[in-house]
């Protein structure tokens, strides 16, 4: 596979007035009042049969990573966040140069594909590390026979309990933007809600692809022949790309996934893009000490 050629992307300010007013314990509330809401309406009109879910998740490598025990550590715990789920209708895809010895990589929802092409140099080469590593999924899923829903992770976020079942409940759409979710700082020990989540953070959307869409040549450069190619794009304007490709999408105000940032080893801060020190003021939010009920919906011991 020839190394990806990708233009500089000017840089994107991920500020703004997007704080919520809810509370966190509000917005966990929220989510839990949906499935209230689902039951009673599922007696009424049960829904066509639910489509899977496949989380692909590009790793960093062991060569450009600060601590690989750190790395290793949060791949752990976002996989303890998936397998948790009330739903176990999905699947893990992990691509990445150095397999990292956790437990987890043996659950059977999980799979490993080591990639062959050569790790990054520095932090300028992440961005199209991490779409080369995306794209060997997608060529994964190909040979697979693989049809279904998509959501592009990384290896550090939370996912909620019930984000699968949630997303299985939904009518289908060529698409899911999550417009809300948490953002927590380690560094710090806050948390706080936004909304325009999918603008800073590329773990926030979900594609549905037939298996003729996914790409079928190991040349990169040819992506854009195929429907897979907007997961290659830049997230903030993934809106954008699905109205010019006249794809129906919906906008998703439940908090699913936690952005963690500031815990030793993040790809943003590497490039430049995050602060350890970043809070909720940046977004006009409110911020929250960070408390150990939050990872009672994470499932993180």
């Amino acid at each position: 596979m020839k190394k990806r050629k990708t233009k500089k992307r000017r840089k994107f300010r991920d500020t703004g007035n997007w704080g919520d007013s809810l509370s966190i314990k509000e917005n966990m509330e929220e989510i839990e009042k949906f499935f209230k809401y689902r039951e009673n309406l599922d007696k009424i009109c049960p829904m066509e049969k639910p489509i899977d879910i496949v989380f692909a998740i590009s790793l960093k490598s062991k060569k450009v990573s600060h601590n690989w025990a750190i790395v290793e550590r949060n791949l752990s715990t976002t996989l303890k966040t998936l397998l948790s789920n009330t739903d176990q209708n999905f699947r893990v895809i992990i691509a990445g140069h150095e397999k990292p010895e956790i437990e987890e990589l043996q659950h059977k929802n999980v799979e490993w594909i080591a990639v062959d092409f050569p790790a990054p140099e520095n932090p300028n080469d992440y961005e199209n590390d991490k779409m080369r590593k995306r794209y060997s999924i997608g060529r994964y899923l190909s040979d697979a026979g693989y049809s279904g829903y998509f959501m592009p992770l990384d290896g550090d976020d939370w996912v909620h309990y019930r984000l699968v079942e949630y997303l299985r409940s939904l009518p289908y759409h060529d698409a899911f933007i999550l417009d809300k979710g948490l953002m927590v700082n380690h560094f710090r020990k806050t948390m706080w809600s936004r909304y325009r989540f999918h603008y800073g953070c590329g773990s926030s959307s979900i594609f549905y692809f037939a298996n003729e869409d996914f790409p079928k040549t190991p040349n990169l450069d040819l992506s854009n022949n195929v429907p897979f190619h907007i997961v290659l794009k830049y997230h903030p304007k993934l809106t954008v790309y699905l109205e010019e490709d006249n794809k129906s999408f919906q906008m998703i105000n439940l908090p699913f996934v936690t952005w963690v940032l500031a815990h030793g080893d993040n790809q943003s801060m590497d490039q430049g893009w995050k602060s350890k020190k970043i809070s909720a003021k940046k977004y006009g939010a409110n911020e929250e000490p960070l408390e150990n009920w939050l990872f009672e919906y994470f499932k993180i011991n």
